[in-house]
């Protein structure tokens, strides 16, 4: 329904009267700025800001102004309404625009309803159209449509940037179109209500506006009308798509859980202790143990997302859980959800075991109850304090039963020392590089080929690390030949690379992130850590070039984490100097004791090093003993690029096409690195990118290294 001119100006008028407005200078229509201002005209607010190049805002009375930018990094220009920050956008009453706007961006850039809200502190937008890249760059949680269009929802987490209190962390909303327009009428409210019906709370009003960004770009636009209601009769209600249920894994799971390589995104609910162990598995080597619980809710739990485990629809769920304290315990598998800004609790499964007893807590058609959101899943006891271990976790579609986990059934264990671990991933690298190292030929045979080779090594890896083995059947007769012993033929100078690439599309486009100048440390906050979950949990691995000196005792373990996650752990040199400035035998001396250190916590003696402060001659190449990684692109995190700066500079490559098989430099140590990576591994994963170590991204394109040899990329 269209709504008049004067109706627009007449709601608008009421609600100056009554809206907070800043001690400004009025300007008359026509005027111009090229400066960081802020200001009123005609009632409404507007604000020109940037951080560099050339940028111009015409002032052309109303809502209406238009604007140019060239040579900027970030640049925005708005106007639109302030409030007080004392009223919802429910009590203020219907909040709707009309707009129509000449857009020209060339690059990066969007046109969007910008705002904030306080008490929550959220920063939204609701994008009609953009430049090159299409924001935010995260997964949808869901799609909506309002006024005839469709939006993708985005829910992303700022922290420690500024906002209209400061430096702070706080949540933004988006709204993006799914086809771009520059013209029309846009409910704002219909948003918010669709955003606080996916559990996105909205605030008190500080701001609704029309805002016209760019960076790294140049572009201009002319907004021809710009009107805003507030008050009134609401014309439309949002209605929420319904979204396609995502397709299950190839073994028929949303999620599997075998705790064969770490937590599998687990968490500790109330005051427990949840950490993996090999003392107890239901299947595999390895299970969850849970301990030092305070009261029965207290446990392990695991966060749906509400895109795949859609409320009003059913799902199978199962773990297998056992006690070794008490002679019987009652267990249950429960589920926690928000319903009307209220917490809610469900049974998923329950049921009773013995001491030592492995019992299954199963339902093949829970319901999650609609409109629930903030979903967790965990495992709890009845009334007891036990301390439990649990194995083997599942969700698959409504009727799916779990039908048992990968066992090793006895192969795997190369040194013969009883379990099965990264030890014997590195005893069988060593053997298959031709090292003295004794190993048995019937356990590393894990493809049943007769011969132990670097597919033995891969099965492996992939069944240590993520609890499948992708073993084919055991042979119906013994083989003819005794299992080949022969070491991988020597060529001299070239380094010999094992990783395992099984795991790589080779169609798709793929980049090395690298990271130097660790260790920082274990704690869940430390940016080393976060690094590390962002790429692990988005299925990445990544490599890591340490810096001798730093390494202690209380920081050993990110490195040791890092190789058993599967990243490349890589050199950096004892004491971080510059190499060329040194003799032979000091070049030697700075790599080797760094060597010996990684060596001992990981078992590999072969290290790709990267030179500080990528400094290298002749020397260095003469007496390095591995390849030099130097690298394409660089994020200058270094000298003070933001998280947004290394986001854009990414994104820019992977837009281009100039990332394809870059190694980029990055540094461990900022908070800004780890900020720019959380944000980047879902992205990309999303775009159909890969993020590789090193040694990967040059098996995975046929490319050979050779010790002392520089390499910036795998093209």
């Amino acid at each position: 329904m269209q709504k008049s001119r004067s109706r627009f100006l007449s709601a608008f008028l009421s609600v100056v009267m009554t809206a907070m407005m800043l001690p400004v200078q009025e300007l008359s229509a026509a005027t111009v700025i090229t400066e960081n201002k802020t200001g009123s005209e005609d009632g409404y607010d507007y604000e020109l800001w940037k951080d560099t190049g050339t940028t111009s805002m015409t002032l052309t009375g109303g809502g209406t102004f238009s604007c140019e930018w060239s040579n900027i990094n970030n640049a925005l220009f708005r106007k639109g309404q302030k409030f007080d920050c004392t009223q919802t956008y429910k009590e203020l009453g219907n909040i709707e625009v009309q707009y129509d706007v000449d857009y020209n961006p060339n690059g990066n850039s969007y046109l969007c309803v910008y705002g904030w809200t306080k008490e929550p502190l959220v920063e939204y937008y609701i994008v009609e159209s953009w430049g090159t890249w299409r924001p935010p760059g995260a997964t949808a949680i869901d799609t909506i449509t309002v006024d005839g269009g469709t939006y993708d929802v985005y829910h992303t987490i700022r922290e420690n940037q500024p906002s209209i209190i400061g430096e702070t962390t706080f949540d933004q909303y988006w709204s993006v179109r799914t086809d771009k327009k520059t013209s029309g009428t846009i409910s704002v409210d219909d948003h918010f209500a669709a955003w606080e019906a996916l559990g996105l709370p909205m605030g008190k009003m500080y701001e609704v506006a029309l805002c016209v960004e760019g960076y790294q770009s140049q572009g201009s636009a002319t907004v021809k009308q710009f009107d805003i209601l507030v008050g009134g009769e609401q014309t439309t209600q949002p209605t929420t798509e319904a979204p396609a249920q995502p397709d299950p894994d190839a073994s028929g799971y949303y999620f599997y859980c075998p705790f064969e390589s770490g937590m599998d995104s687990w968490t500790v609910r109330g005051e427990d202790s949840v950490e993996r162990t090999q003392n107890a598995a239901y299947a595999g080597r390895s299970s969850l143990y849970v301990s030092g619980r305070t009261d029965a809710w207290n446990g392990a739990g695991y966060t749906l997302s509400t895109s795949t485990f859609q409320p009003g629809n059913a799902y199978s769920f199962s773990v297998m859980v056992m006690q070794n304290e008490a002679s019987s315990e009652d267990f249950k598998l429960s589920l926690q959800y928000d319903l009307n800004g209220e917490a809610n609790y469900a049974t998923v499964a329950e049921g009773s075991g013995a001491k030592g007893e492995w019992i299954q807590l199963e339902n093949t058609a829970f319901t999650i109850p609609s409109g629930a959101s903030n979903l967790l899943l965990y495992v709890e006891t009845n009334e007891g304090l036990t301390s439990f271990y649990m194995d083997e976790a599942m969700a698959a579609p409504k009727g799916t039963a779990y039908e048992g986990g990968g066992t090793v059934s006895g192969n795997g264990d190369i040194n013969k020392d009883s379990t099965t671990n990264v030890t014997d991933i590195i005893a069988l690298q060593k053997w298959l590089l031709g090292q003295n190292v004794t190993i048995s030929n019937a356990e590393a045979d894990l493809d049943n080929d007769g011969s132990v080779t670097a597919f033995d090594l891969a099965i492996l890896k992939k069944g240590i690390l993520t609890g499948f083995w992708d073993r084919p059947a055991e042979p119906e007769t013994e083989p003819t030949t005794e299992p080949t012993t022969d070491a991988p033929e020597y060529v001299e100078g070239q380094w010999y690379n094992t990783a395992d690439i099984s795991w790589i599309d080779t169609s798709k486009p793929m980049v090395a992130l690298s990271f130097d100048d660790g260790p920082v440390g274990t704690a869940s906050s430390d940016t080393s850590i976060r690094i590390q979950d962002a790429i692990s949990k988005n299925g990445f691995h990544a490599t890591f070039f340490y810096w001798g000196n730093f390494i202690n005792g209380s920081n050993e373990a990110e490195i040791t984490r890092a190789h058993e996650l599967g990243f490349e752990v890589a050199n950096h040199t004892m004491s971080h100097p510059y190499l060329t400035n040194l003799s032979a035998a000091e070049v030697q001396n700075e790599i080797n004791s760094c060597k010996s250190i990684l060596t001992r916590l990981t078992g590999r003696d072969n290290f790709l090093i990267r030179p500080p402060y990528l400094s290298v001659n002749s020397t260095v190449q003469a007496n390095a003993g591995a390849p030099l990684i130097t690298c394409s692109v660089d994020s200058a995190d270094w000298s003070g690029a933001t998280a947004q700066d290394m986001i854009n500079k990414i994104v820019a490559g992977m837009n281009d096409g100039s990332l394809d098989n870059s190694i980029v430099l990055m540094h461990e140590t900022y908070t800004s690195t780890a900020e720019a990576v959380e944000y980047l591994a879902p992205y990309m994963k999303q775009q159909g990118w890969q993020i590789v170590t090193v040694s990967e991204l040059f098996k995975a394109n046929g490319k050979v290294m050779y010790d002392g040899q520089i390499y910036g990329n795998a093209r």
